[in-house]
């Protein structure tokens, strides 16, 4: 079975194929490719996961399609599918971190939102998210489910005017939810907005209108009383933007707008450290392949700490997911590529990045190659 729908606003598709591979049993794998293409099958591609070890395999009444992070508290994982369950809009689950048969904690049916695109966040005993779609209004809903489960609890439903079809996690402080939404508000380009934890009517802390950014997919990076985050597009030049927004709301303040040369089109959130912001861009750098960058938390000039090249070979390209910081080093993934062309994870020395090392590639497990690179170069 293949879903096709669009991914982001951007020219690609989202295909979700049946298949088994050597060493693994794969249920529901995730195909980012240039627009609509075809199914890859068993017989197309046959990997070899070595090192890894699966956990749970969905069989669509158990949930489908899982495309965001896990929640881990004590020995249980939280996570969500963005379709399968009872009704077909989406599953959230627990799995203990032995693994085993998923638990379906809710199946979502429309009325209450449908196809999870983002993780969880949990709060004592309770778990927040969101859905894309549903809702009183089909624009999406904010929901909350004991971590036991049950009937999610509609938290309130977008309808348009305070955003529409959110993308992304939350984040929680002070008893509020924040979050962003790919679109609606005031001119259509997507909203931040809060909600208290009880619910209510979302307060729109501010709405994008391109020229300040458009489409947020990602989710916020809260410190002090500053929100931090990333839109897909508007911006200049019309590739997205870093921009800071006040925990109180107002006008955006664009901290970085992506040219292309700067990067473009980011889907992921920020990494924060002392007074520097850092993420990854889909596309853009020298390559048009995405890139890593930094910029200062006030604004001004943005360093591109690496440059990724669509090639064949070991090296990635096209960055979706957001960057973890330890110990001197960034860690990421890139979508594409690798020696399996199934995608690379790297770590980027800071905050003067002059090596970059493989780590892994799906598909090859841990492969020992490292080569120096300079600031702006292709990575290789």
């Amino acid at each position: 079975m293949c879903k096709i729908k669009s991914y982001r606003g951007m020219a690609t598709a989202r295909i979700a194929c049946q298949t088994s591979s050597i060493g693994i049993n794969v249920l529901e794998k995730k195909w980012i490719i240039p627009a609509a293409a075809i199914c890859l099958t068993a017989a197309a591609v046959s990997p070899v996961f070595a090192g890894l070890t699966t956990l749970a395999t969905f069989d669509g009444t158990n949930g489908q399609l899982p495309v965001a992070g896990l929640t881990l508290s004590g020995g249980t994982l939280y996570g969500t599918t963005e379709l399968g369950g009872a009704n077909g809009y989406g599953t959230v689950f627990s799995l203990p971190v032995t693994g085993g048969t998923p638990t379906v904690l809710a199946s979502f049916d429309g009325t209450n939102g449908g196809y999870l695109e983002a993780g969880l966040t949990l709060s004592g005993s309770t778990l927040y998210g969101t859905t894309y779609s549903g809702g009183a209004f089909n624009d999406g809903t904010v929901f909350s489910l004991p971590v036991t489960g049950g009937t999610p609890t509609v938290l309130t439903s977008f309808n348009g005017a305070n955003g529409s079809h959110p993308h992304a996690n939350l984040i929680l402080s002070g008893g509020n939810l924040y979050g962003t939404t790919y679109s609606g508000g005031v001119s259509n380009f997507g909203t931040v907005f809060s909600l208290p934890v009880t619910g209510g009517t979302p307060t729109v802390l501010a709405s994008f209108n391109g020229t300040d950014g458009g489409s947020p997919v990602a989710g916020l990076t809260l410190s002090g009383s500053t929100l931090y985050g990333t839109t897909n597009s508007g911006g200049v030049s019309g590739q997205g933007t870093v921009f800071s927004l006040p925990i109180t709301g107002g006008t955006p303040t664009v901290l970085l707008p992506f040219n292309g040369t700067n990067g473009g089109g980011p889907v992921a959130g920020l990494t924060l450290s002392g007074s520097t912001l850092y993420g990854t861009t889909k596309f853009g750098g020298k390559y048009n392949a995405g890139a890593i960058f930094s910029v200062p938390i006030a604004g001004g000039p943005s360093t591109v700490l690496a440059s990724f090249f669509n090639d064949v070979g070991a090296n990635g390209y096209l960055p979706e997911a957001g960057l973890t910081l330890s110990g001197g080093n960034l860690y990421g993934t890139t979508s594409n590529d690798g020696v399996n062309h199934d995608g690379i994870v790297f770590s980027l020395t800071v905050p003067e990045p002059t090596t970059l090392a493989l780590l892994a590639i799906a598909g090859a497990g841990l492969v020992l190659l490292k080569r120096g690179h300079s600031v702006g170069k292709q990575v290789e």
